[in-house]
C-alpha cells in the first residue's frame, strides 16, 4: 500500500509510516529495501505488511512530486495501493492528452511544435535519486576537514577500523554509526552506476521524446498521414487498373455504350480527386517530417550537453560526498577510540600501537606485510596514497620516559591532538638513540622525573644529532 513517513530516526534507523485511514505502522532499517534512497520526514512510501500488521517490506514510491507534468495527483496516489497501479494510470493520462493534442490541433498549419517538459526538468527526474541522495549529506554533522580522505583507497581500513572498535569494546554498538554507514551505502550504489557506459541516445528517447506530448502527437498525425497516404496510392493503382481495363474495352467496341463512358468519366474523376489528395498528404508528410526533425535535432544536442555535464556533476558530489562520509566515520572511531575504557586496555597502552586505530594505521599495517617490488595495481595506488598522506598528514612525537603512567597519559594526550599523530617512546639509551637516528620528530617530550639519565645531559644530546629540524623540546 501507500503512505507517507511522518517520523524518522537516522539515529536507529527507525521510523512511522502514516497510510491513507491515518492509520500508524512503524519500521526498521531491516525492513527498509531500497538500497539506494535513505528514508526521511516527508518522504512518500510503498509498502507491504506481515500477518501481524508491521511492515516487511517499505521502499520509497517513484512519484515524490505531484505536479502537471506527472499526469498523478496526491489523491491519485492516495487511492491507489501500488506505484504499478498509478504508472497505468500515469500511462492513460497520457495518451489521452496526446489524443486531445492531435484532435484540436491543424497540421496543415503548423510550423513548430511546443515542448512539454524542458531539458533541464526531464534530467532533474531521471537524476531525482541521485540528487536525494546527495542532500543526505546535509543532515551529517560536516565540518571543515583538515585531512579529507579519499574513499576508494580507505574505504576497507576505515570499515577495519570500525570492526575492530566494536570488537574490542562490546558498549558499542554498530548501530552508533548507522547514520554515517548508511548515507555511504547509498552513495556507493550511487558511484556504481557510474561505471556503466550510459547509451543517451536510448535516454533522450525514453526520458525526453518520450514525454514531449506535442512531439508525440505530431509523430501520430504524421503516421497517420503516411497510413492514409499508402491507402490513397492503392486507390490510385487500382483506378488505373480499371481504367485502363475501360479503355481497351471501349476500343474494342464499335459503338460506345453509355454506361460504361460514364464510368470511364467517373474513374477519371476519381482519379484527379485522388491526385489532389495525394499531393496535400504528401506535402503534409513533408511538412511535419521537417518539423519533427527540427524539433529532434534542435534538442538532442542540448540534452547531451545538460545530460554529460550533469552526469559529470553529480559524479563529482557523490565522490566527494563518499570521501567526506569516509572521513566522518573515520573521525567518529578516533573518537570513540580516545574515549574507550577497552581500547585503552586493550589498545593504547601496548608501546607498539604507537598511531590511533583508524584507517591509516590499518593501511600501514597491511602495506608493511606486501613485498614493494611485487604491488599488484591496486595496491600500488594505496600505497602512493599512503606515502601522499604521511608526508602531508602524519607528524611523529617522542616520549622519552620510564614511568608507564606517565607515558600512557602523555601518550594519550598527544593522539587526542591529532588523527595523524604517531607517538614512539624510549625508556633507555639504545632505543632514544636509534630512534632519533631514524624519524624526524615534531616535538619531543621528556620526563623529568623519570629518566635514565640527566635532563640536561639528554637535551644536549638531542640538539648534538646531526639532520634533526630542531624540535621542540617540552619537558613535563
Amino acid at each position: 500500500m501507500h503512505g507517507r513517513i511522518v517520523r524518522y530516526f537516522s539515529s536507529n534507523g527507525k521510523g512511522v509510516v502514516i497510510n491513507a485511514s491515518k492509520m500508524l505502522f512503524e519500521f526498521t532499517k531491516e525492513a527498509w529495501h531500497d538500497k539506494k534512497v535513505i528514508p526521511m520526514e516527508g518522504m512518500f512510501v510503498e509498502f507491504r505488511c506481515d500477518e501481524n500488521n508491521q511492515i516487511a517490506d517499505c521502499k520509497a514510491s517513484k512519484f515524490q512530486e505531484f505536479d502537471g507534468s506527472t499526469f498523478i495527483s496526491e489523491s491519485d496516489f492516495w487511492r491507489n495501493q501500488t506505484d504499478e497501479q498509478l504508472e497505468a494510470i500515469q500511462s492513460n493520462k497520457r495518451d489521452l492528452a496526446i489524443a486531445e493534442i492531435y484532435k484540436t490541433t491543424n497540421y496543415d498549419a503548423i510550423k513548430n511544435i511546443p515542448l512539454t517538459l524542458s531539458i533541464d526538468s526531464v534530467i532533474k527526474r531521471y537524476f531525482q535519486q541521485h540528487f536525494l541522495a546527495v542532500s543526505f549529506l546535509n543532515d551529517l554533522c560536516i565540518v571543515e576537514q583538515k585531512v579529507l580522505l579519499e574513499f576508494i583507497y580507505t574505504k576497507r581500513f576505515v570499515f577495519k577500523a570500525l570492526d575492530n572498535l566494536l570488537f574490542n569494546d562490546k558498549t558499542l554498538k554498530k548501530d552508533d554509526f548507522i547514520e554515517e554507514l548508511s548515507v555511504v551505502v547509498r552513495l556507493e550504489n550511487f558511484l556504481s552506476d557510474f561505471d556503466h557506459k550510459v547509451n543517451v541516445e536510448n535516454l533522450f528517447l525514453e526520458y525526453f521524446i518520450k514525454y514531449q506530448l506535442h512531439y508525440q502527437a505530431l509523430n501520430a498525425a504524421l503516421e497517420n498521414a503516411k497510413d492514409t497516404l499508402k491507402i490513397i496510392q492503392r486507390r490510385i493503382q487500382a483506378c488505373n487498373t480499371e481504367l485502363a481495363a475501360i479503355v481497351r474495352k471501349l476500343e474494342s467496341l464499335a459503338k460506345k455504350p453509355q454506361e460504361i463512358l460514364q464510368k470511364q468519366e467517373k474513374l477519371e474523376g476519381e482519379l484527379q480527386r485522388l491526385a489532389e489528395e495525394n499531393k496535400i498528404i504528401s506535402q503534409r508528410i513533408s511538412n511535419l517530417s521537417v518539423i519533427k526533425a527540427a524539433f529532434y535535432k534542435g534538442y538532442h544536442q542540448g540534452f547531451q550537453k545538460s545530460f554529460q555535464k550533469v552526469h559529470k556533476m553529480l559524479y563529482k558530489k557523490i565522490k566527494n560526498g563518499l570521501d567526506i562520509c569516509i572521513t566522518i566515520l573515520d573521525n567518529k572511531i578516533y573518537q570513540k577510540s580516545l574515549q574507550s575504557k577497552a581500547m585503552k586496555n586493550c589498545y593504547f597502552k601496548y608501546p607498539e600501537n604507537q598511531l590511533a586505530p583508524v584507517s591509516i594505521s590499518f593501511m600501514e599495517q597491511y602495506l608493511d606485510r606486501l613485498n614493494k617490488e611485487r604491488l599488484s595495481e591496486g595496491d600500488k595506488n594505496i600505497y602512493l596514497y599512503y606515502q601522499k598522506l604521511k608526508e602531508s598528514a602524519k607528524k611523529f612525537f617522542l616520549i622519552l620516559s620510564t614511568n608507564e603512567k606517565d607515558t600512557m597519559d602523555m601518550k594519550m594526550k598527544i593522539l587526542g591532538e591529532g588523527k595523524f599523530h604517531c607517538v614512539k617512546i624510549a625508556y633507555k639509551q639504545i632505543m632514544f638513540s636509534s630512534m632519533m637516528r631514524d624519524f624526524v620528530f615534531d616535538t619531543i617530550y621528556i620526563d623529568k622525573k623519570s629518566l635514565w639519565t640527566n635532563l640536561q645531559e639528554l637535551i644536549t644530546e638531542i640538539k648534538s644529532f646531526k639532520g634533526i629540524n630542531n624540535p621542540k623540546i617540552v619537558v613535563f
